[in-house]
C-alpha cells in the first residue's frame, strides 16, 4: 500500500485543491540565473545539474503536493512490486498531473523552471509538453538506457528538454539518473521498447556515463536526444522525482508515427501543424 508521511486521502484532496500560498508562488516564479559555464556544459554534454532549483518552504510544499497527487492516482493499486509489470517495477509513472490538480498546475507552470529550460535551449520562448511524476519504489528495477525524443512526435527533438527534480534526496543507491555525455549530438531517434525489446546502442560505451545524485530541490535538465537511464532503488525509501518536459515555441507536430501521435498534448493537431494546444501553453 502506498504511504507518505502526513498524507492520507482526505488531506491529499484538500491540499491539491487549495490555493498555493503567495510566498510559495513567488519562489516558483522567481528567476534562476544560470552561469555561462552551465549553459556551455549543457550545449556540449546534453545535460546539466542545477542546484537548489527549489528550496525551503517551497520545496517542502511542492514535495507534499506531488506526493498527494501520486497517492490519489495510485492509491487503488494494491499490488506488490513483484506483481507488477517490468515497466511498473521501474517507476510509478503519473502523467498530466497539472490538468487534474490545481496545486500541481502551479508547480508545473513555474516560470522559474521554464526559464531555465528556455535559457539552456537558447530559444526565445518555450511551451509545456507534459509533466509526469516518476517515483521508484524500494527494490524498483533500473530504468534502461533510452532517448526520450523517440517517444515524442516533435519534428525538432533538439529543442526539447526535461527538468528532473528531486523531491527527496536521490543518492546513487536510491536510483539516480545517469547520462551519456554528448549523445544528443548523435541525432538518433530510433524507438526502442526498453521493457520488451531492450538493447544498448552500438554507438555508446556502456562505461562512459555520468551518474548524477541529487539533493532534494536539485534538478537535472537533459535534452530529448540525450541517452540516459536510472539505477535501481536498493534503498528502503521511495525515490521521488518530478519531471516537466518542454519544447520550444514553434515546434511542429510529427504524426508520422501513429503510436506517438496519441499524446494528449497533440489533441486536435494535424501533421505539420505548430504545437499550440490547450495542453501546451507558453511558460517562459
Amino acid at each position: 500500500m502506498l504511504k507518505f508521511e502526513g498524507i492520507d486521502w482526505a488531506n491529499a484532496q484538500k491540499l491539491l485543491t487549495s490555493e498555493t500560498p503567495p510566498e510559495i508562488l513567488n519562489i516558483y516564479n522567481e528567476p534562476y540565473v544560470l552561469s555561462s559555464e552551465q549553459i556551455e556544459y549543457y550545449r556540449q554534454n546534453g545535460f546539466v545539474k542545477v542546484s537548489k532549483v527549489l528550496y525551503g518552504e517551497a520545496l517542502n510544499y511542492a514535495q507534499k503536493v506531488v506526493e498527494a497527487a501520486v497517492l490519489l492516482r495510485k492509491d487503488s493499486d494494491k499490488r506488490t512490486l513483484a506483481e507488477k509489470s517490468q515497466y511498473e517495477q521501474s517507476f510509478l509513472q503519473c502523467g498530466y498531473l497539472c490538468f487534474d490538480f490545481p496545486a500541481v498546475k502551479d508547480l508545473v507552470f513555474s516560470k522559474r523552471f521554464a526559464g531555465i529550460g528556455r535559457d539552456l535551449m537558447e530559444v526565445d520562448k518555450i511551451r509545456l509538453w507534459h509533466d509526469q511524476a516518476l517515483f521508484k519504489e524500494p527494490g524498483g528495477r533500473p530504468t534502461d538506457v533510452h532517448q526520450d525524443s523517440s517517444y515524442w512526435p516533435v519534428k525538432e527533438p533538439e529543442f526539447t528538454t526535461t527538468i528532473w527534480m528531486a523531491m527527496n534526496d536521490v543518492p546513487v543507491e536510491k536510483g539516480c539518473l545517469y547520462f551519456y555525455p554528448g549523445t544528443h549530438k548523435l541525432g538518433l531517434r530510433e524507438y526502442v521498447d526498453i521493457f520488451k525489446n531492450p538493447h544498448f546502442p552500438e554507438a555508446l560505451d556502456p562505461e562512459n556515463n555520468i551518474k548524477v545524485p541529487l539533493l532534494a530541490g536539485d534538478a537535472t535538465f537533459h535534452s530529448g536526444l540525450t541517452f540516459h537511464g536510472a539505477l535501481g532503488n536498493t534503498s528502503s525509501e521511495m525515490r521521488e522525482g518530478m519531471t516537466i518536459i518542454y519544447t520550444k515555441d514553434g515546434s511542429i507536430f510529427d504524426a508520422a508515427d501513429e503510436r506517438n501521435a496519441t499524446h494528449k498534448s497533440c489533441k486536435g493537431l494535424n501533421d505539420g501543424e505548430s504545437i499550440d494546444t490547450e495542453f501546451t501553453p507558453v511558460l517562459a
